[in-house]
């Protein structure tokens, strides 16, 4: 999930749902509430861990910030060197997940096709939208933007760094990062923690009431990401959207379409969603 966070396009999301924890994380989330504090004061701390179920979060978390730090310039190096391969695995992965997801359905009625063709036209459209270009940077944008972005980084198929990218904060938050402006970091983080408690509670009421059509909205948001991830594209000189080719186009622009890369790369990512759905029945 943290590799995955860190490249614009590709949703953590996507992954939680993909390795079966997607569930087990909302209801978790969703649980961080002042009464644990009360748990704690009443049965101990833990009952309070056990409660809030600390040792799924913490576990998580640990990884995704620590595959950030350790990832984060090896995939920053893949993309700048090795794109359409990159693209090609992520295009492989989900394309391949959608396939589970939907089988995981108990009803596979008319309600549950209209959310997955929703999910698919609502997710390329966000895909194909331009950025808003420049805007006036103050701590207020910084929270509200990362308040957007975290509640973009929990759905599957929608990318919490491209809505920063469609937002203009991209480059703001990595700058804010790379030079020590706290004020700016502290509003980012505290937007975070602001949409990341209020969105779970919606995703967890949906996930108990309407679970099968919620499933394949989010189906449908991966399926239609993949317009984002297509992996033969550039971008222009000057030009704020990428321009989709086709691999014969690209490779008269580039000068190769890596057309083996991108297959072994494509295969390779469906291969992992192979082994990870079998290691989870496996383990049912």
């Amino acid at each position: 999930m943290g590799i995955a966070d860190v490249v614009p396009g590709v949703s953590g999301g996507t992954l939680a749902l993909i390795t079966g924890i997607y569930e087990e994380l909302i209801r978790s989330l969703a649980a961080m509430h002042p009464r644990l504090l009360l748990i704690w004061r009443r049965q101990g701390f833990v009952a309070f861990w056990q409660a809030g179920n600390f040792s799924f979060l913490v576990t998580l978390f640990a990884g995704i910030l620590s595959s950030i730090a350790l990832f984060a310039r090896v995939m920053g190096w893949l993309l700048a060197n090795y794109p359409v391969p990159v693209w090609a695995f992520f295009c492989g992965l989900i394309a391949a997940s959608v396939v589970p997801v939907w089988r995981s359905l108990k009803e596979k009625e008319l309600r549950e096709g209209l959310a997955f063709v929703l999910g698919c036209c609502a997710a390329a459209a966000i895909a194909v939208l331009p950025g808003l270009g420049n805007i006036s940077l103050s701590p207020l944008v910084f929270l509200l933007s990362g308040a957007l972005a975290i509640c973009a980084m929990i759905l599957p198929g929608i990318s919490g760094s491209f809505i920063l990218l469609l937002l203009g904060m991209y480059v703001p938050v990595l700058n804010a990062v790379r030079g020590g402006d706290w004020l700016s970091i502290g509003a980012f983080c505290a937007g975070c923690a602001i949409g990341l408690l209020s969105f779970v509670h919606l995703l967890r009421w949906m996930l108990m009431r309407w679970h099968d059509p919620l499933m394949a909205l989010l189906a449908g948001f991966m399926a239609g990401s993949l317009v984002k991830l297509w992996p033969w594209r550039v971008l222009p000189e000057g030009a704020i959207r990428e321009q989709w080719l086709t691999p014969a186009q690209y490779a008269l622009e580039q000068g190769s379409a890596m057309l083996p890369q991108a297959f072994m790369a494509l295969f390779a990512g469906m291969l992992v969603v192979v082994v990870l759905f079998r290691a989870d029945h496996r383990n049912d």
